[in-house]
């Protein structure tokens, strides 16, 4: 009797339904590129890897989490005071931070940012505490799609970073701000020689930056729970995913999102007998499947892809 090996959730169906793959895969690239973008957007200004980035996210969701179940807010207004108010903590992170670092090499900032990325994460857990919690919404039935299951939440993660990302690129092309941004991205000294208040685009960056990045955190928990150690479980996905698409670049990280999604949702899914089995010659294993435990595993196996072929990522130019 042939052996089955390394059976995943889907190993009792050797069909995989590839409309639930997909689905899972964009609202994974959903989550994770919005996230991606701040990061890489405060990249793309200040030069350095901010490793607090994803902690912030975590933040970002804890202070929703206190307006919609301590305080009982609506779920809606909850989410978008807490964007704002994180965009605000950004830029206080930045003053009271990062802005003395302004002209040090880049390591500085790095480990400053680990530092900080640390103390975010112990302080949500000395706060809150180390249990998984919810947010307070309504919850419905789930949907059946194109032979796919998709929840409500779901759906509305989608909608919520389609609408974000349109408004961002229309930010970024068509303002004043969003032209400032990307000359300062390209050249800081003309950009400063031509009166820009490079410092004004700065602070907007990690307001920008830093929203996205709780409202990501937000959707991650909306969608699954909210622990201190999200933070910890974001920060190579997110950092693979800046990686895929190019250091700096902001529609590389969306493309990222969607490599990082489909790369990890269908190494889980697909069936890998078919060629252990030397391509239906032989009949060694009835099915093998990675465990979701390999997702990390896929990811840095899409990076190294990536990287061999393109050493500085898909995207050629930062942020355009």
């Amino acid at each position: 009797m042939p052996a089955v090996i390394a059976l995943s959730p889907l190993g009792h169906n050797k069909t995989m339904n590839v409309a639930q793959v997909i689905f899972n895969s964009v609202i994974t690239a959903a989550e994770l590129g919005i996230i991606a973008i701040g990061l890489t957007l405060t990249f793309s200004i200040l030069k350095f890897a901010n490793f607090a980035h994803v902690e912030t996210a975590v933040l970002g969701a804890y202070v929703a989490y206190v307006f919609n179940t301590t305080l009982d807010w609506n779920f809606t207004i909850a989410i978008i005071v807490a964007v704002l108010i994180m965009g605000f903590v950004g830029i206080v992170i930045d003053r009271g931070v990062f802005r003395i670092m302004r002209n040090k090499p880049d390591v500085t900032p790095m480990i400053a940012s680990l530092g900080l990325a640390i103390a975010i994460r112990h302080g949500i857990q000395a706060i809150w505490g180390p249990q998984h919690v919810r947010f307070d919404f309504e919850i419905h039935q789930g949907l059946k799609l194109f032979g796919a299951f998709i929840t409500r939440p779901q759906i509305g993660i989608i909608v919520i970073v389609v609408i974000a990302m349109i408004a961002f690129h229309v930010m970024l092309k068509f303002t004043r701000i969003g032209k400032a941004m990307r000359a300062t991205a390209t050249n800081p000294e003309l950009a400063q020689a031509c009166s820009i208040d490079t410092e004004k685009v700065v602070r907007f960056v990690w307001f920008i930056g830093t929203g996205f990045a709780a409202l990501g955190g937000i959707l991650f928990a909306w969608d699954t729970q909210l622990d201190p150690y999200l933070g910890f479980n974001l920060v190579i996905p997110v950092f693979c995913v800046v990686l895929i698409g190019g250091i700096g670049s902001v529609y590389g990280a969306i493309v990222g999102a969607l490599i990082v999604g489909f790369a990890q949702n269908l190494g889980v899914a697909l069936d890998f007998s078919f060629v252990l089995n030397g391509f239906g010659l032989f009949d060694f294993v009835d099915q093998v499947r990675l465990p979701v435990a390999y997702k990390p595993a896929i990811i840095y196996a899409a990076v190294i892809l990536v990287l061999m072929f393109r050493p500085h990522g898909l995207a050629k130019r930062e942020m355009l």
